[in-house]
């Protein structure tokens, strides 16, 4: 048998019949009967073919795959009528004798009879049992182009057997795009809405919702987890899950109404002290990517940490908001002193974990080397490195005592660890080192001396220390003293990133038009072309300089980080002005 089903998947019938004629003529097993057909049809031996099914008929009457059988060797002899006759014969067995439908829908869709194999399945279904009947009629549907029924048919399996939810999400996958006006996910979205309104499921509301996050529609998925959740009693768990899913898409708005819910719900969910602490931290998130971000504002943030730390208390399960209330006060307000008492506040938790103790030492080293008090940094992260050598954090803390052999001119050993870090696990990390790693090297390999790439280092450190006038000055004498030198480009940009910290914007933009206009061919030029377009769009309001610039960088920057958003926020403000 195994040699005749080879012969036979090789397309070697000649061969394969003579082994599965002699296997059914020994043993009339209706397995070597489909073998031998199979045969007889590629072989386009009809006469042969009908002989057999005629024969096996004889024994086995009461089987609808021998009349398909049949019926498609009487249609490839071109007698119509007759094949139909056959084929109602199987229909009527198979109203007697459900438990052969399966069989007889495959039989026909292997012959190409979609419609019959779609009748078959639909008698199949009158049988309660048999609901799974409903998936395969969706890929019939899909294969005929009538999406509505096969849309239809896919609600019809959820609504009365959940568990098939995921298996239809993935197939409604390969169909659905993510944008919201395709024709394919409206039409879904009609049939989802209807069923919705006309069943009280919550398998059907879940995957409406799941067409929602596809189409990152976050607003309308809310409302619909909300009334799911007020239905059917799902204590938030669907909610805080969407938070987390929009805070990855950046939907910090719709993440923070989430959270908003869940409070309200007050002290009887089981979310309801994880959200307070959820909601501070995408506070900070929409604060650190707003261009327009004011000082009162993270005043205000940094007194809602306060308050929610003053309310829960000061514990492992808390520390994370100490470490970036740390950050805040230290980065964004300029409060370092208050920084290092709350970072130590932090790393004196003893209940704290391992990773979370690390993550604390870097923020306490980077507050270290914003005091200039290096060798203490160098000791800090150099412990992370040491206790997580293998993980994201020991290569982020490698990573930044990289960067301080960096800002000393020690350029030989920082590339040396950059090297390393290439290879980190963490994409970010390894782009990050990549970046470092390529300044030193495209701009140290000109020179005959360190001396250019020392100043820009320093002003680099100086940056970070917010020392922005004695960074700027820095900068300056690169672009003055050397304005030949592949660094310019580098030093405006810099300076550029310095106005920003300082909210100087129209000099940040001046700064920008000059990398545009006179370094248009030099590695920054897409980074400030994007960063003008974000400006023009986001604070100036001028569009169509915004506009331009994105097109630009679709057009010119092929290869560009940015190209993927570029072409988004392009094609948003060009329907924007329709």
């Amino acid at each position: 048998i195994k040699l005749a089903n080879q012969y036979l998947q090789t397309q070697k019938y000649e061969l394969a019949s003579g082994l599965f004629l002699e296997l059914y003529n020994k043993h009339k097993s209706h397995n070597y009967y489909q073998g031998l057909v199979e045969c007889y049809l590629g072989l386009e031996d009809l006469p042969g073919a009908e002989k057999l099914v005629k024969k096996h008929i004889k024994r086995h009457s009461n089987n609808p795959s021998s009349y398909i059988d049949y019926g498609h060797i009487l249609n490839l002899r071109n007698q119509i009528r007759k094949a139909d006759a056959k084929f109602k014969e199987a229909f009527k067995i198979m109203s007697k004798q459900s438990h052969q439908i399966g069989s007889a829908a495959l039989r026909f869709y292997n012959y190409g009879y979609i419609d019959q194999s779609i009748n078959a399945y639909k008698l199949g279904l009158k049988d309660p049992k048999m609901v799974s009947y409903n998936f395969q009629l969706a890929r019939l549907y899909g294969e005929k182009g009538d999406l509505h029924q096969m849309f239809e048919s896919y609600a019809r399996l959820v609504l009365l057997k959940p568990n098939y939810l995921q298996s239809v999400k993935n197939r409604l996958n390969r169909i659905i795009s993510t944008e919201a006006d395709n024709e394919n996910n409206q039409l879904l979205k009609s049939v989802l809405i209807e069923w919705a309104q006309e069943h009280n499921s919550e398998a059907i509301g879940d995957l409406l919702i799941w067409l929602f996050i596809q189409e990152k529609s976050f607003d309308a998925a809310l409302d619909q987890e909300i009334a799911l959740d007020k239905k059917f009693n799902l204590d938030q768990k669907n909610i805080f899950k969407l938070a987390q899913i929009c805070r990855k898409n950046k939907a910090f708005t719709t993440a923070l109404k989430c959270y908003d819910y869940i409070l309200s719900v007050g002290t009887d969910s089981p979310y309801f002290l994880e959200s307070q602490l959820e909601e501070l931290f995408v506070k900070n998130q929409i604060l650190a990517s707003n261009y327009n971000t004011k000082d009162e504002e993270w005043e205000q943030l940094a007194t809602d940490y306060t308050s929610c730390l003053n309310r829960i208390g000061k514990t492992s399960y808390t520390i994370l908001l100490l470490k970036d209330l740390a950050e805040i006060m230290a980065f964004r307000l300029y409060d370092v002193t208050t920084a290092k008492e709350v970072i130590l506040e932090a790393l004196n938790i003893s209940s704290a974990t391992d990773e979370e103790l690390a993550k604390c030492k870097l923020v306490f080293a980077d507050i270290l080397l914003l005091q200039n008090e290096i060798w203490e940094a160098i000791i800090y992260y150099s412990q992370v490195d040491k206790s997580f050598k293998h993980d994201v954090l020991g290569h982020e803390a490698k990573y930044r005592r990289a960067k301080i052999s960096y800002y000393q001119g020690d350029f030989d050993w920082a590339q040396a660890q950059l090297d390393v870090l290439k290879k980190s696990t963490s994409k970010l990390i390894a782009n990050n080192a990549m970046d470092l790693s390529l300044l030193i090297q495209d701009n140290l390999n000109l020179d005959t001396t360190t001396t250019t790439m020392e100043i820009f280092a320093r002003a680099d450190l100086n940056t970070y220390q917010n020392k922005f006038n004695l960074a700027f000055m820095g900068l300056d004498s690169i672009i003055i003293d050397y304005s030949g030198h592949s660094l310019v480009d580098e030093a405006l940009y810099k300076q550029y990133e310095i106005k920003m910290m300082q909210g100087e914007k129209e000099d940040a933009s001046e700064l920008l038009d000059q990398i545009i206009n006179f370094y248009a061919y030099d590695i920054l030029a897409d980074d400030a072309k994007f960063a003008q377009a974000q400006l023009q769009e986001y604070y100036f309001n001028d569009l169509n300089y915004a506009l331009k610039l994105y097109e630009d960088i679709m057009l010119n920057h092929k290869d560009s980080f940015y190209l993927a958003e570029a072409r988004k926020r392009y094609r948003e403000l060009n329907l924007n002005s329709e």
